[in-house]
């Protein structure tokens, strides 16, 4: 039930701001008004939900604010898994299959023909699954949960972690922008192979802060108060 929910706020269905009624949603679903209210008491021990007294839960506003300092946590997170990583060492296996994503990601950028929509939504793809490889590398599970609930909250992506809208996703996955990111990406491969574990918890760090430094220009630029804008 929380899932469902979840998912919903993420991609759209129930905006920021919205009012939860657990009788209608209890219809709406078939189930009985004790889930709901489970699932929405959940949701707000998450952050996605807030409750107000005499009016029941609501979902959470977010600023720019919010951003800045979601993505902060993302880039201490994420370059804690790289000075894990570092600090054992990558083995043959491991380090194959950071290259052979590299490879993938260098093959997309540099292939023939107009960088089009289709092929930044394809970058994203890869771009998610190398930081979510390196977590799998870190073994850490409530490292990964933690970097997890960083990237889903504040409200800018769906469920499926991609921007709500045209306009953002081509901010994020611009053909320039993927050019730097991947280049940051070999930066962070090379410094574990060379089990610098210091080199790529920084290089991860800068990584991460050029994503939330563009994404709080857009917002000062097109709401300054609103997350909503990306929504």
């Amino acid at each position: 039930m929380a899932d469902t929910l979840r998912d919903r706020i993420f991609d759209g269905e129930i905006a920021p701001g919205s009012h939860l009624m657990e009788i209608s949603l209890a219809t709406e679903l078939g189930v009985s008004r004790t889930p709901v209210r489970g699932a929405m008491a959940r949701l707000a021990d998450e952050g996605l939900l807030v409750y107000l007294p005499n009016k029941g839960f609501q979902v959470r506003r977010f600023n720019a604010k919010d951003v800045h300092d979601a993505f902060s946590v993302r880039a201490t997170l994420e370059g804690m898994c790289c000075r894990l990583i570092g600090d054992v060492g990558l083995d043959g296996t491991a380090l194959a299959q950071l290259t052979a994503m590299l490879d993938e990601q260098h093959e997309l950028l540099h292939h023939t023909g107009e960088w089009s929509e289709g092929r930044g939504a394809r970058w994203q793809d890869l771009d998610q699954a190398f930081h979510y490889k390196l977590l799998a590398l870190a073994d850490n599970r409530w490292l990964t949960e933690a970097v997890q609930r960083a990237s889903q909250l504040p409200i800018i992506f769906d469920s499926k972690l991609r921007p709500h809208n045209r306009e953002a996703s081509m901010l994020l996955h611009r053909h320039e922008q993927a050019l730097q990111a991947f280049a940051e990406h070999c930066r962070i491969v090379e410094a574990l192979g060379r089990q610098e574990a210091a080199a790529a918890e920084a290089a991860m760090r800068d990584h991460v802060n050029a994503n939330r430094d563009l994404l709080v220009l857009y917002l000062s630029q097109k709401n300054p108060t609103r997350v909503r804008a990306l929504v």
